[in-house]
């Protein structure tokens, strides 16, 4: 018991000790915390100030472009730029100092003053009259309001037309004042892109007496061949004002260029440089860190340019050939693809090339193909169907006739001459009427029928979006359904309207034995090359899309196949004449679609005519597939200016192709 009792007496002398010695470190830390703060907190202080770490991020060159074999189509080029880099610490009237200095030694383009926003004008007035400011407000404003962001907003709604109107002769530092402001802290923000020699030179005399302003290298967008391809490069500039939000959200900075219009807006992401990051340590020792940018990855076209300029020049020379063949202002469009991989080959079109894709026209008897093979899979008409070719009258609906009286047709020889009459008799079958029996239409009937047949079209590219790697397309104008008079025009062309880009879409899907394939500008991804003139290596190679299968028999295309082959071959066929002689075999199809239209310089409706042709080549394996379109000519114009400029086009596209004896058809360039 004894000996219990004395080593329970041992335990609380040593928790004691234990308790005490902690007691003592404790004590310690605190002493020594409260030293730091209270005594050399101010030194420490001071350090932080003057040891500081500063990150900004430089832009970098945006990825080049490159045609189908390599050609360079666009370039950077060296520019300067003049940045301002906003600090916590620099007061307002610091800022409007420096924006008052640089007024006199930059020019601010007129374009970009009379854009200046309103808003900036009064936030600078304000800036600039603080006394007056202040006067705005009163008291009572004071009491009511008790944010500061309210208030401002009531100075603002007080300052008048005339105070503003003061102003005019600062419009340039305001608009300098205001890009300084509009970025984040730390961050370069873009004023002005592309200094002058002079300018760069004033201003870098003056550097060190305008802290935050600094001049650095930037790349400008340099399209190689503008008057060839000029609207489908796009453009860049900086982000527009709706869609800043979305841009910061994926990290961009206010200051950023980007992509705002056709292919560097669609790629940006692949376009869009890495930038580097510059961090800055300023100690008793300065030191610098940089991490290397690098470009953007490059676009590799499927566009041939020397195709396209080509293409570009036959345009240029019919049209001028045509001239008083027009309405109004001359048009003519021009769309070559790869039936099988949809890649195109060119585009374009006669001072407008957005029109491929944005104008849309009745095409005429282009569609009868379609219309053949729809016919042909619904069983409204067979393979040994015979219908006599003579006009169609109708109640209520203009008459219906072919190019004269043809006689008896059957399938191929109503592409071949283009009957309008077979067409119509397809549609009328579709919807139930007989003609010369049926005393009425089936509104229930015919209004199905109006649904098959776009049903069809949808499937062969007409009157749907095409899937062409762009922001945006048209997708033409669908006609409704209101009257059984008006099937009868869609079924051969004269009712809905449709691009270029998907007439092109169309005939690639007939060529193509019914696969549609979604049509493509950029072809593949590269890595930035160090030497611009060789490829990197491939980062992406799209493959070919396949749209749909067009719903109809393997067999029934075939057949319409053939029919195209007799329009361009056949001993009536509507394009025999343009196609004689060609070392390759070509089957098509022509269209003319008559319209009244109001010509502007008369106000008067006159008639005319849209012209079309389709085609594709060669006819037992097709490389290439084209849809020429030349809307708005005079019923009394110049005939077949849309037959010869898809000749002339096909012509080059062969000729180029002996010229290159070591590429195969659809073969990349490698390097």
């Amino acid at each position: 018991m004894t000996k219990l009792k004395n080593g329970k007496n041992h335990i609380p002398f040593r928790l004691n000790v234990l308790f005490f010695a902690v007691f003592l470190l404790f004590s310690t830390l605190v002493l020594r915390l409260g030293y730091i703060q209270i005594v050399q907190g101010d030194d420490f202080e001071r350090d932080l100030e003057q040891s500081t770490s500063e990150v900004s991020r430089v832009d970098a060159p945006r990825g080049l472009m490159y045609d189908r074999n390599g050609e360079l189509l666009v370039d950077n080029e060296l520019t300067l730029s003049l940045t301002y880099t906003n600090k916590r610490d620099v007061t307002e009237e610091e800022r409007i100092k420096i924006a008052k200095e640089l007024s006199e030694l930059i020019n601010v383009e007129e374009k970009e003053l009379k854009r200046l926003p309103e808003r900036n004008k009064k936030d600078y007035w304000l800036a600039t009259h603080p006394d007056e400011a202040q006067k705005l407000i009163t008291q009572e404003d004071k009491e009511k309001v008790e944010e500061e962001e309210e208030l401002y907003e009531l100075q603002l709604a007080r300052i008048t037309d005339e105070k503003l109107r003061a102003l005019e002769g600062e419009r340039e530092t305001i608009f300098i004042w205001g890009e300084m402001i509009s970025g984040y802290y730390d961050a370069p923000q873009r004023i002005k892109k592309g200094l002058t020699r002079d300018e760069a030179h004033s201003i870098g005399e003056r550097l060190d007496k305008m802290p935050g302003v600094d001049i650095l290298r930037d790349a400008n967008r340099k399209y190689l061949y503008e008057d060839a391809f000029p609207r489908f490069f796009g453009r860049t500039g900086p982000i527009p004002r709706e869609n800043i939000a979305e841009y910061i959200a994926k990290g961009y900075n206010r200051s950023d260029e980007v992509g705002t219009s056709f292919l560097e807006e669609y790629y940006e992401k692949t376009l869009r440089g890495k930038k580097a990051v510059v961090k800055a340590k300023t100690t008793e020792e300065e030191s610098t860190t940089e991490t290397n940018g690098s470009r953007g990855n490059d676009l590799i076209l499927s566009i041939d340019m020397a195709l396209q300029q080509e293409v570009e020049n036959i345009i240029d020379q019919e049209v001028g050939r045509s001239s008083g063949s027009f309405i109004n202002s001359p048009q003519a469009y021009v769309v070559m693809m790869e039936p099988d991989t949809g890649e195109i080959l060119a585009i374009s079109g006669y001072t407008d090339h957005l029109g491929t894709v944005a104008n849309s026209y009745e095409m005429g008897s282009t569609v009868k193909v379609a219309t053949v093979a729809l016919g042909l899979q619904t069983g409204v008409v067979g393979p040994g169907t015979v219908i006599y070719d003579q006009p169609i009258k109708l109640p209520y609906t203009p008459e219906i006739s072919s190019v004269g009286t043809l006689g008896p047709v059957n399938y191929l020889s109503a592409l071949e001459r283009s009957s309008n009459v077979y067409m119509a008799q397809i549609a009328m079958k579709l919807a139930g009427y007989q003609y010369g029996v049926s005393q009425s239409w089936n509104t229930a009937q015919y209004h199905k029928a109006y649904e098959t047949f776009r049903y069809y079209y949808s499937q062969f590219g007409l009157g749907v979006e095409t899937g062409i790697d762009l922001p945006s397309e048209t997708t033409g104008i669908n006609g409704g359904k209101a009257n059984p008079g008006n099937l009868l025009y869609l079924s051969f062309g004269q009712f809905d309207t449709y691009t270029p880009m998907q007439l092109a879409q169309f005939v690639a899907t007939i060529a193509n034995d019914g696969y549609r394939m979604k049509p493509r500008l950029v072809k593949g991804i590269r890595e930035p090359n160090t030497n611009k003139n060789e490829l990197g290596p491939v980062k992406k190679q799209f493959e070919p899309t396949v749209l749909n299968k067009v719903e109809i028999n393997d067999a029934y295309i075939k057949m319409v196949q053939q029919g195209m082959w007799r329009v361009t071959n056949g001993s009536r066929g509507t394009a025999r004449s343009y196609f004689t002689n060609t070392p390759y075999t070509v089957a098509g199809k022509t269209g003319t679609a008559q319209f009244r239209t109001r010509q502007e310089s008369t106000n008067r409706l006159v008639d005319g005519n849209n012209q079309a042709f389709v085609g594709y080549a060669p006819f037992d394996n097709p490389e290439v597939s084209i849809a020429v379109v030349v809307p708005g000519v005079y019923k009394s114009g110049r005939s077949g200016i849309s037959h010869t400029i898809a000749r002339r086009s096909l012509d080059a596209y062969f000729d180029l192709q002996k010229k290159r004896p070591d590429l195969e058809p659809n073969e990349e360039t490698e390097e």
